[in-house]
């Protein structure tokens, strides 16, 4: 057993950039702890007329961010991808850390917050609701991905036992995990088949559950080609341009085939017409369209993607496409009239922004002190 001072390392400096996400947390936390203490009424402006509000849009937009460990794990696991597992660390810390914040605010948006177990109680569970389902599915994936990301910590105190379980277990672990992900991803789909006549037409088909899954994969990818550059470049390590080109290649694959099924749908559900249209939903669908598909494709399918900053630039614009993707679906393009018009609190907007930067710090500390990349021989890279 290593001593805590050796195995973190508290010799190295605390890199600058930690203090204003430590201070965004701090608030973020604070402010969370308040609207727990008060209510929602006193900390965010949802109405009878918008139950839901910023944090179920940012949920559905880490989601699939998150899906790069799932991803990844189908690729490397099951696909018999063995190049892709030089990646897996860090794409597994990803998905946990993002389902950590998802899991959070969450947790907020209950109102009677107290009682937030009867989820799990068969007393009040329902069996035909796609939210119970859901809920389910991250709840158990979260603690599949617990396992898939120990070994990071464990190693640096020396506990191979439980290592080497993990490791002889991960084709099992990983195997339950990629189905509880298949099942949720779909599922967040298979709930707005419910708002047919809610949501915008130009978002709302019948193929959104299969819509969410493929843009679950291909957000997925481009967070693992985001985080893989900023990691190898962080710890100073050198670009493996081929894995940066497999994982865009992949990435084109599933953006073009997700980009067919989304125009076959329109075309088919005769709304092309729609996006013709010189109002705001026409123009918010022309910015999805050519931010999260056509740029990206355009870089993807070009010289560009045997560099690193090919995938990585990719990945931002898949990005930034799924974000307005889901702010549409979840809030913007619910176009019920409403004489009660919803817009996030002040106190909404920073508790996610002191979320999302407490992610941010916990992936930067676990980066900087630990070893999320392995050695290509398995062994553990030590800590630069």
């Amino acid at each position: 057993m290593k001593s805590l001072s050796k195995v973190l390392k508290l010799d190295k400096p605390i890199p600058f950039s930690f203090y204003p996400l430590l201070l965004l947390t701090m608030l973020g936390v604070g402010l969370a702890i308040y609207r727990l203490a008060v209510g929602l009424g006193q900390t965010t402006n949802m109405n009878d007329a918008y139950p839901w509000g910023i944090w179920i849009s940012i949920d559905l937009f880490l989601i699939p961010v998150a899906g790069a460990a799932f991803t990844i794990s189908l690729i490397t696991y099951f696909f018999g991808r063995k190049h892709y597992e030089a990646i897996i660390r860090p794409a597994v810390l990803a998905g946990f850390l993002g389902y950590g914040v998802v899991g959070v605010l969450l947790f907020l948006d209950i109102g009677r917050w107290t009682q937030f177990y009867n989820i799990f109680n068969p007393a009040f569970m329902n069996w035909h609701s796609f939210l119970e389902e859901i809920s389910l599915c991250i709840t158990l994936y979260t603690l599949i991905l617990i396992l898939e990301v120990a070994p990071i910590f464990l190693e640096r105190f020396g506990f191979e036992v439980p290592i080497k379980f993990i490791h002889n277990s991960i084709f099992v672990i990983a195997g339950v995990g990629v189905v509880l992900s298949l099942l949720h991803q779909s599922s967040l789909g298979s709930l707005f088949l419910l708002m047919r006549y809610k949501l915008n037409p130009l978002w709302w088909s019948p193929a959104l559950p299969l819509m969410f899954l493929l843009q679950s994969v291909v957000t997925g990818l481009a967070t693992t080609a985001v985080v893989i550059n900023l990691i190898w470049r962080m710890r100073g390590l050198p670009i493996d341009r081929d894995m940066f080109r497999r994982i865009g290649q992949a990435m084109s694959l599933v953006l073009a085939l997700y980009a067919a099924l989304k125009l076959g749908d329109t075309m088919g559900s005769g709304d092309l017409a729609l996006l013709l249209k010189p109002d705001a939903f026409g123009l918010v669908a022309w910015l999805e369209i050519i931010v999260g598909t056509l740029i990206p494709l355009a870089i993807l399918f070009s010289r560009l993607v045997s560099h690193s900053a090919g995938p990585f630039w990719a990945g931002i614009f898949v990005l930034i496409g799924t974000l307005i993707n889901r702010l549409v679906i979840s809030w913007i393009g619910l176009t019920e009239p409403s004489p009660t018009p919803y817009f996030p609190s002040w106190i909404e907007v920073m508790i996610t922004v002191g979320l999302i930067a407490g992610g941010f710090l916990i992936y930067g500390v676990v980066v900087y002190y630990f070893n999320p990349l392995p050695e290509p021989n398995g062994s553990p890279t030590a800590a630069k």
